[in-house]
């Protein structure tokens, strides 16, 4: 049985019809993921900003101890000098 124009051009039409469902198929599957890969992103960059405001916090209470600490042991300093000067008293540490 051979085929006639007319009946490629109803398999043309039909194939065009399921081409064009089959890419709109595959348009709204792509859709789908990016917009689940952008809503993961977003949630990644809440996640990044919020660990990064903890990190921000942590290291600055690391240099407010440190600070700290560098005045503290600048007074004990003062004090065993003040100690060895009026009193004759040597302090030395032990560890």
């Amino acid at each position: 049985m051979a085929l006639t124009k007319q009946d490629l051009g109803a398999i043309e039409s039909l194939l065009n019809k399921k081409f064009v469902a089959y890419q709109d198929a595959v348009i709204e599957a792509v859709d789908f993921k990016f917009q689940k890969i952008e809503k993961e992103m977003s949630e990644l960059r809440s996640e990044i900003r919020r660990l990064t405001t903890t990190l921000d916090k942590f290291l600055k209470q690391m240099a407010d101890y440190k600070d700290e600490f560098i005045i503290l042991k600048t007074e004990v300093d003062q004090i065993k000098k003040v100690l060895k000067e009026k009193l004759g008293v040597d302090i030395l540490a032990q560890g």
